[in-house]
């Protein structure tokens, strides 16, 4: 992992992990920030974090982010790590990396769990322009930004930058998810009361899944799985994915 620029340990890799989670983080956010969902995966799972510039290990870097290039450094590093049934995890922006790159190579992972995301995208996401305004609001519909942060004009116009970029991000990477089918099994969560990406269509993923598609719900908003009475559950729901896809136990470390 040393010479990984993309993605990173969350927590000590075990010695023989039974299973690898991959986790793909919310727009303007690093992997740390699900840290309440990570926290709760099992000990024997390797779980690392998938980090855009701009953020977290990263903040020094522009927050420019080309899809294509984005895709393709991930997957670079991914296909160098040694074999291990993996499940990637992606919430929101996250779901939509996480589908790219399964896309793009089926190899590098057996199993999908997308939280708050739908197959083209959001209705939030998209490739123009943003004015501060309609950023803020989005900010105010997803609930997830202390208003002290934003009460700071640095930090504001720091927040709404990396905003807009992971926004149109967003948009392009769902443009071009539409064009392709996944090949395997894949779980669906959601917000009952999310704001920005409603229940009501977390079913329309069937039509794009060849394998089979599970979709749960949960209550709370658009971070419904940053919740304390949520995070166990969502966890167990990553957990189940890789257990799903997982080798007989003993049969997956081999190599490792």
């Amino acid at each position: 992992m040393s010479d990984s620029f993309w993605i990173a340990p969350l927590r000590p890799r075990p010695h023989q992990p039974a299973g690898r989670v991959v986790v793909f983080p919310h727009s303007g956010a690093g992997p740390n920030a699900l840290a309440p969902v990570v926290e709760q995966l099992p000990g024997a799972y390797e779980v690392l974090g998938v980090t855009l510039p701009g953020r977290e290990r990263r903040f020094a870097e522009s927050v420019e982010v080309d899809p294509s290039n984005l895709v393709g450094a991930v997957r670079q590093e991914l296909s160098g790590l040694k074999p291990c049934p993996t499940v990637f995890f992606g919430h929101s922006l996250g779901g939509s990396v996480a589908v790219a790159l399964a896309l793009a190579d089926p190899a590098l992972c057996s199993g999908l769990v997308i939280s708050a995301q739908l197959p083209g995208g959001s209705r939030i996401e998209r490739p123009d322009e943003w004015a501060d305004a309609d950023l803020l609001r989005i900010v105010e519909l997803g609930e997830g930004t202390p208003r002290e942060l934003l009460a700071d004009p640095t930090w504001r116009a720091y927040v709404l930058g990396l905003l807009r970029s992971d926004l149109q991000l967003g948009a392009r990477l769902g443009q071009q998810n539409l064009k392709g089918k996944l090949a395997v099994p894949v779980r669906i969560l959601g917000g009952m009361q999310d704001r920005l990406v409603s229940v009501d269509q977390l079913a329309s993923w069937h039509a794009h899944v060849n394998s089979g598609v599970q979709v749960k719900t949960f209550p709370g908003g658009h971070f419904y799985l940053l919740d304390e009475a949520n995070a166990a559950a969502v966890a167990s729901e990553i957990s189940a994915a890789l257990e799903l896809v997982a080798a007989p136990s003993g049969a997956s470390d081999s190599g490792l």
